[in-house]
Protein backbone atom coordinates (compact mmCIF):
# COMPACT_ATOMS: atom_id res chain seq x y z
CA UNK A 1 0.00 0.00 0.00
CA UNK A 2 0.80 3.63 -1.07
CA UNK A 3 1.09 6.00 1.67
CA UNK A 4 0.05 9.32 1.69
CA UNK A 5 1.96 12.54 3.47
CA UNK A 6 -2.01 13.50 5.17
CA UNK A 7 -4.88 11.66 4.67
CA UNK A 8 -7.90 12.84 2.40
CA UNK A 9 -9.85 10.49 5.22
CA UNK A 10 -9.55 9.69 9.15
CA UNK A 11 -11.79 6.41 9.28
CA UNK A 12 -12.97 6.47 12.77
CA UNK A 13 -14.21 2.98 14.72
CA UNK A 14 -15.68 2.71 18.19
CA UNK A 15 -15.44 -0.90 19.16
CA UNK A 16 -16.42 -3.02 22.03
CA UNK A 17 -16.15 -6.94 22.02
CA UNK A 18 -16.21 -6.63 18.42
CA UNK A 19 -13.27 -9.50 17.62
CA UNK A 20 -16.53 -10.81 14.70
CA UNK A 21 -17.33 -7.95 12.99
CA UNK A 22 -14.27 -5.61 13.11
CA UNK A 23 -11.73 -8.07 11.46
CA UNK A 24 -14.07 -7.68 8.25
CA UNK A 25 -14.28 -4.00 8.50
CA UNK A 26 -10.69 -3.60 8.82
CA UNK A 27 -10.84 -6.39 5.55
CA UNK A 28 -13.00 -3.67 3.41
CA UNK A 29 -10.81 -0.64 4.36
CA UNK A 30 -6.95 -2.87 3.43
CA UNK A 31 -8.87 -3.44 -0.14
CA UNK A 32 -10.01 0.17 -0.78
CA UNK A 33 -9.10 1.43 -4.23
CA UNK A 34 -7.54 4.30 -2.68
CA UNK A 35 -5.01 4.66 -0.64
CA UNK A 36 -5.39 8.39 1.30
CA UNK A 37 -6.63 7.73 4.32
CA UNK A 38 -5.68 6.67 8.00
CA UNK A 39 -7.92 4.06 10.43
CA UNK A 40 -8.19 4.86 13.81
CA UNK A 41 -9.81 2.24 16.32
CA UNK A 42 -10.55 3.30 19.59
CA UNK A 43 -10.98 0.10 21.76
CA UNK A 44 -13.79 0.42 24.78
CA UNK A 45 -11.69 -1.78 26.80
CA UNK A 46 -12.92 -5.23 25.45
CA UNK A 47 -13.22 -8.42 27.17
CA UNK A 48 -12.63 -10.13 23.88
CA UNK A 49 -9.85 -10.43 21.18
CA UNK A 50 -10.68 -6.95 19.61
CA UNK A 51 -7.62 -5.48 20.03
CA UNK A 52 -5.52 -8.43 19.04
CA UNK A 53 -7.77 -8.90 15.81
CA UNK A 54 -7.11 -5.21 15.29
CA UNK A 55 -3.12 -5.27 15.73
CA UNK A 56 -3.34 -7.86 13.21
CA UNK A 57 -3.96 -5.90 10.24
CA UNK A 58 -0.84 -2.84 11.01
CA UNK A 59 1.03 -4.55 7.88
CA UNK A 60 -2.13 -4.01 5.82
CA UNK A 61 -3.04 -0.86 7.56
CA UNK A 62 0.26 0.82 8.12
CA UNK A 63 -1.64 3.82 9.06
CA UNK A 64 -3.55 1.99 11.58
CA UNK A 65 -3.93 3.43 15.42
CA UNK A 66 -5.11 1.46 17.93
CA UNK A 67 -6.90 3.65 21.01
CA UNK A 68 -8.19 2.72 24.51
CA UNK A 69 -10.90 4.89 26.49
CA UNK A 70 -10.96 3.63 29.87
CA UNK A 71 -15.27 5.09 28.98
CA UNK A 72 -17.13 2.84 27.85
CA UNK A 73 -19.22 5.39 25.83
CA UNK A 74 -19.96 5.93 21.49
CA UNK A 75 -19.62 9.57 21.76
CA UNK A 76 -16.31 9.69 24.20
CA UNK A 77 -14.86 6.91 21.90
CA UNK A 78 -15.60 8.79 18.59
CA UNK A 79 -14.28 11.91 20.52
CA UNK A 80 -11.18 10.42 21.48
CA UNK A 81 -10.46 8.79 17.50
CA UNK A 82 -11.69 12.16 16.06
CA UNK A 83 -8.74 14.39 18.14
CA UNK A 84 -5.78 11.86 17.42
CA UNK A 85 -7.50 12.62 13.20
CA UNK A 86 -4.71 14.24 10.73
CA UNK A 87 -7.24 13.81 7.75
CA UNK A 88 -9.19 16.76 6.13
CA UNK A 89 -12.42 14.63 6.52
CA UNK A 90 -13.68 12.51 9.78
CA UNK A 91 -15.64 9.25 8.75
CA UNK A 92 -17.33 7.47 11.63
CA UNK A 93 -17.91 3.80 11.04
CA UNK A 94 -19.83 1.12 13.31
CA UNK A 95 -17.28 -1.47 13.47
CA UNK A 96 -19.72 -3.89 12.05
CA UNK A 97 -20.38 -2.11 8.51
CA UNK A 98 -19.11 -3.16 5.33
CA UNK A 99 -17.38 -1.29 2.88
CA UNK A 100 -17.19 -2.04 -1.40
CA UNK A 101 -13.46 -1.23 -2.25
CA UNK A 102 -14.34 1.01 -4.13
CA UNK A 103 -16.18 3.40 -1.28
CA UNK A 104 -13.84 5.87 -0.24
CA UNK A 105 -12.57 6.59 -3.68
CA UNK A 106 -16.48 7.27 -4.39
CA UNK A 107 -16.92 8.97 -1.59
CA UNK A 108 -14.08 11.52 -2.03
CA UNK A 109 -14.92 12.02 -5.78
CA UNK A 110 -18.55 13.60 -4.58
CA UNK A 111 -16.41 15.15 -1.74
CA UNK A 112 -14.43 16.89 -4.76
CA UNK A 113 -17.93 17.43 -7.24
CA UNK A 114 -19.36 19.39 -3.94
CA UNK A 115 -17.94 20.29 -0.69
CA UNK A 116 -19.62 19.24 2.66
CA UNK A 117 -18.56 20.24 6.06
CA UNK A 118 -21.13 17.25 7.53
CA UNK A 119 -22.80 14.06 5.50
CA UNK A 120 -24.03 10.86 5.66
CA UNK A 121 -24.79 7.92 3.39
CA UNK A 122 -27.43 6.02 1.94
CA UNK A 123 -26.69 1.96 2.77
CA UNK A 124 -27.82 -0.90 2.18
CA UNK A 125 -29.03 -3.93 4.03
CA UNK A 126 -25.98 -6.87 5.14
CA UNK A 127 -28.64 -9.35 2.90
CA UNK A 128 -30.67 -9.88 -0.24
CA UNK A 129 -34.30 -10.28 0.47
CA UNK A 130 -36.67 -7.87 -0.41
CA UNK A 131 -38.00 -7.24 3.05
CA UNK A 132 -34.52 -6.29 4.29
CA UNK A 133 -34.57 -3.95 1.25
CA UNK A 134 -37.52 -2.61 1.86
CA UNK A 135 -36.51 -1.55 5.67
CA UNK A 136 -33.44 -0.16 4.35
CA UNK A 137 -35.26 1.90 1.68
CA UNK A 138 -37.37 3.11 4.61
CA UNK A 139 -34.81 4.36 6.92
CA UNK A 140 -33.01 5.98 4.20
CA UNK A 141 -35.98 7.72 3.16
CA UNK A 142 -36.87 9.07 7.04
CA UNK A 143 -33.30 10.57 6.90
CA UNK A 144 -34.02 12.02 3.65
CA UNK A 145 -37.59 13.80 4.97
CA UNK A 146 -36.27 15.22 8.26
CA UNK A 147 -33.49 16.99 5.94
CA UNK A 148 -35.66 18.32 3.86
CA UNK A 149 -37.74 19.73 6.99
CA UNK A 150 -34.59 21.06 7.61
CA UNK A 151 -33.94 19.11 11.11
CA UNK A 152 -30.86 16.82 9.67
CA UNK A 153 -30.53 13.23 11.30
CA UNK A 154 -28.33 10.49 10.73
CA UNK A 155 -27.52 7.15 11.64
CA UNK A 156 -24.31 7.00 13.58
CA UNK A 157 -23.12 3.95 11.25
CA UNK A 158 -21.58 6.84 9.10
CA UNK A 159 -21.39 10.22 9.70
CA UNK A 160 -18.65 12.51 7.62
CA UNK A 161 -17.48 16.06 9.15
CA UNK A 162 -15.02 18.34 8.24
CA UNK A 163 -11.99 18.29 10.60
CA UNK A 164 -11.55 21.78 10.94
CA UNK A 165 -15.14 22.21 12.14
CA UNK A 166 -15.36 18.93 14.73
CA UNK A 167 -14.32 21.01 17.48
CA UNK A 168 -16.68 23.95 16.80
CA UNK A 169 -19.58 21.87 16.64
CA UNK A 170 -18.34 20.51 19.83
CA UNK A 171 -18.09 17.11 19.42
CA UNK A 172 -20.65 14.20 19.94
CA UNK A 173 -22.43 15.03 23.21
CA UNK A 174 -21.67 12.11 25.73
CA UNK A 175 -24.77 13.32 27.87
CA UNK A 176 -27.32 12.57 25.03
CA UNK A 177 -27.76 8.57 25.46
CA UNK A 178 -29.89 8.43 22.34
CA UNK A 179 -30.22 9.62 18.66
CA UNK A 180 -26.49 11.36 19.79
CA UNK A 181 -25.76 10.57 15.94
CA UNK A 182 -28.52 13.11 15.31
CA UNK A 183 -28.22 15.60 17.47
CA UNK A 184 -24.75 16.11 16.07
CA UNK A 185 -25.48 16.83 12.86
CA UNK A 186 -28.73 18.62 13.42
CA UNK A 187 -26.25 21.05 15.73
CA UNK A 188 -23.55 21.65 13.25
CA UNK A 189 -26.21 22.32 10.61
CA UNK A 190 -27.93 25.21 12.99
CA UNK A 191 -24.66 26.22 13.78
CA UNK A 192 -24.52 27.07 9.88
CA UNK A 193 -22.47 24.32 8.58
CA UNK A 194 -23.75 22.58 5.54
CA UNK A 195 -25.11 19.28 5.67
CA UNK A 196 -26.30 16.72 2.55
CA UNK A 197 -27.11 13.00 2.26
CA UNK A 198 -24.84 11.06 -0.16
CA UNK A 199 -26.14 8.43 -2.17
CA UNK A 200 -23.60 6.91 -3.91
CA UNK A 201 -21.77 5.33 -3.08
CA UNK A 202 -23.18 2.95 -0.33
CA UNK A 203 -22.07 1.33 2.76
CA UNK A 204 -23.40 -2.02 3.92
CA UNK A 205 -25.46 -1.78 7.40
CA UNK A 206 -25.85 -4.31 9.88
CA UNK A 207 -29.29 -5.77 11.01
CA UNK A 208 -27.53 -7.56 13.52
CA UNK A 209 -28.71 -5.93 16.36
CA UNK A 210 -32.73 -5.34 15.22
CA UNK A 211 -32.11 -9.71 14.84
CA UNK A 212 -31.01 -9.98 17.79
CA UNK A 213 -33.79 -7.50 19.59
CA UNK A 214 -36.46 -9.61 17.66
CA UNK A 215 -37.13 -6.54 15.48
CA UNK A 216 -36.19 -7.34 12.00
CA UNK A 217 -39.37 -9.17 11.03
CA UNK A 218 -41.77 -5.98 12.71
CA UNK A 219 -39.58 -3.97 10.91
CA UNK A 220 -39.72 -5.77 7.65
CA UNK A 221 -43.59 -5.82 8.28
CA UNK A 222 -44.42 -2.62 8.50
CA UNK A 223 -41.76 -0.77 6.08
CA UNK A 224 -43.46 -0.79 2.93
CA UNK A 225 -46.50 -0.11 4.90
CA UNK A 226 -44.57 3.38 6.11
CA UNK A 227 -43.13 3.82 2.78
CA UNK A 228 -46.72 4.05 1.16
CA UNK A 229 -47.97 5.69 3.81
CA UNK A 230 -45.40 8.54 3.40
CA UNK A 231 -46.08 8.57 -0.28
CA UNK A 232 -50.13 8.54 0.03
CA UNK A 233 -49.90 5.39 -1.79
CA UNK A 234 -53.36 3.05 -1.34
CA UNK A 235 -53.22 -0.19 1.36
CA UNK A 236 -55.25 -2.72 1.21
CA UNK A 237 -56.19 -2.75 4.70
CA UNK A 238 -57.66 -6.60 4.79
CA UNK A 239 -54.60 -7.86 3.49
CA UNK A 240 -51.68 -5.47 4.67
CA UNK A 241 -52.87 -3.35 7.71
CA UNK A 242 -55.18 -6.02 9.65
CA UNK A 243 -54.03 -4.35 12.96
CA UNK A 244 -55.86 -0.98 11.43
CA UNK A 245 -54.33 3.07 12.70
CA UNK A 246 -53.30 1.82 16.21
CA UNK A 247 -49.70 0.56 14.42
CA UNK A 248 -48.94 4.29 13.60
CA UNK A 249 -48.87 5.29 17.36
CA UNK A 250 -46.79 2.44 18.03
CA UNK A 251 -44.38 2.78 15.19
CA UNK A 252 -40.93 0.84 15.06
CA UNK A 253 -39.24 2.77 16.95
CA UNK A 254 -36.25 3.26 14.83
CA UNK A 255 -36.29 6.96 15.00
CA UNK A 256 -39.70 7.62 16.14
CA UNK A 257 -39.18 11.29 16.63
CA UNK A 258 -38.14 12.06 13.44
CA UNK A 259 -41.20 9.80 12.32
CA UNK A 260 -43.79 12.22 13.75
CA UNK A 261 -42.42 15.11 12.75
CA UNK A 262 -42.48 13.55 9.00
CA UNK A 263 -46.23 12.77 9.90
CA UNK A 264 -47.01 16.61 10.96
CA UNK A 265 -45.13 17.86 7.97
CA UNK A 266 -47.53 15.90 5.74
CA UNK A 267 -50.74 17.78 7.47
CA UNK A 268 -49.68 21.08 6.32
CA UNK A 269 -50.49 22.63 2.88
CA UNK A 270 -47.41 23.89 1.26
CA UNK A 271 -44.42 20.86 1.87
CA UNK A 272 -47.00 18.08 1.48
CA UNK A 273 -46.75 17.59 -2.39
CA UNK A 274 -43.31 19.05 -2.50
CA UNK A 275 -42.18 16.48 -0.21
CA UNK A 276 -44.21 13.93 -1.70
CA UNK A 277 -42.60 14.19 -5.08
CA UNK A 278 -39.24 14.20 -3.50
CA UNK A 279 -39.97 10.83 -1.49
CA UNK A 280 -41.83 9.40 -5.18
CA UNK A 281 -38.33 10.06 -6.37
CA UNK A 282 -36.24 8.86 -4.50
CA UNK A 283 -38.79 6.08 -4.14
CA UNK A 284 -37.97 5.31 -7.78
CA UNK A 285 -34.05 5.64 -7.46
CA UNK A 286 -33.98 2.53 -4.82
CA UNK A 287 -36.48 0.66 -7.13
CA UNK A 288 -34.09 0.79 -10.07
CA UNK A 289 -31.27 -0.26 -7.47
CA UNK A 290 -30.17 -4.30 -8.53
Amino acid sequence: MIVTSKPFFSVIIPALNEEKYLPLLLADLAKQTTHDYEVIVIDGVSKDRTVEKAKSFKNKLPLLTILSSSVRNVSVQRNMGAKQATGKYLLFNDADNRLPEYFLEGLKYQLHVKPLDLFTCWFNPDSTTASDKAVASYMNIIVETASLLNQPAAYGALIGCRKSIFKNIGGFNREVGFAEDTEFVNRGHHKGYTFDIIREPRYIYSFRRFRKMGKLKMLQKYAVLNLKFLTNQKVNQKKEYPMGGGYLEEETRITPGLTKLIRLAFKKKGKKTKITDRIRALLSLEENQP
